[in-house]
């Protein structure tokens, strides 16, 4: 017979507690009543509170407690998937903090991707977006200079849809014609700006779009996804 031991339930109480009576967000029942209820030491119950914070179920705050986390946020990965319109489609709203924007020259990879000499000129920008103003993923975009000439001067926090930017003041209709996918480790910085408290790994997508008239490479992006927060459902099209 297997041993149960007393964090494990602990761990079953909640997770139950959480799926058939909380909503998200919802306060949990504090250390203090945990250890009456089941005559644990408080080390057991954090064990136990432990195991549902790595499985993404709670999250903690300061001095406050441990809630519920927010059911996972559908998101379909298809060419024309837009931020902006996932996040409508979802009944929350979107929107973005640009951490930093920069021109940089492209190195070997960058080059590959689109399809430049190494040291072509490139714009960077590392935007935080956020749903329900809560951090949801982290995107490194990287631009194509000459063709989104001064597009740094566009990157701000009244950003509303970077596609609604090509289309308005490039005349250009994006589509993304590859992804990759991968799981990857966090790190210190992302932890911090997307407000992670434990070590949840990230999904990582890496996308290429190009303008829909020149087939040319106008972006290449990089975003990290809290896998605590998406649901990703990946489009299959036989065109």
């Amino acid at each position: 017979m297997t041993k149960r031991f007393d964090y494990e339930t602990v761990y079953e109480y909640l997770k139950n507690h959480i799926k058939d009576d909380l909503r998200d967000n919802e306060k949990i029942p504090s250390e203090n009543e945990l250890c009456e209820r089941f005559n644990v030491t408080r080390a057991t119950v954090r064990q136990g509170i432990g195991k549902l914070k790595n499985k993404g179920l709670l999250f903690s705050k300061k001095g406050s407690g441990y809630f519920v986390s927010p059911e996972k946020v559908k998101y379909s990965l298809s060419k024309n998937t837009t931020f902006t319109k996932e996040i409508q489609a979802s009944g929350k709203t979107p929107s973005l903090y640009v951490v930093k924007v920069q021109e940089i020259k492209a190195n070997k990879f960058l080059a590959s991707k689109f399809g430049i000499q190494e040291n072509a000129p490139l714009t960077n920008a590392i935007i935080l977006r956020l749903v329900d103003d809560e951090p949801f993923l982290i995107g490194c975009n990287y631009f194509n200079a000459e063709i989104l000439k001064d597009i740094d001067q566009h990157i701000n926090n009244d950003l509303f849809s970077l596609t609604k930017l090509f289309v308005e003041e490039y005349s250009i209709k994006p589509f993304r014609n590859h992804s990759e996918l991968e799981i990857v480790p966090n790190n210190q910085e992302y932890k911090k700006l997307l407000s992670i408290q434990n070590d949840l790994p990230l999904i990582k997508i890496s996308s290429v779009s190009v303008c829909d008239k020149s087939n040319q490479v106008i972006e290449y992006v990089e975003s990290f996804f809290r896998s605590d927060r998406v649901k990703l459902n990946i489009e299959f099209s036989n065109q």
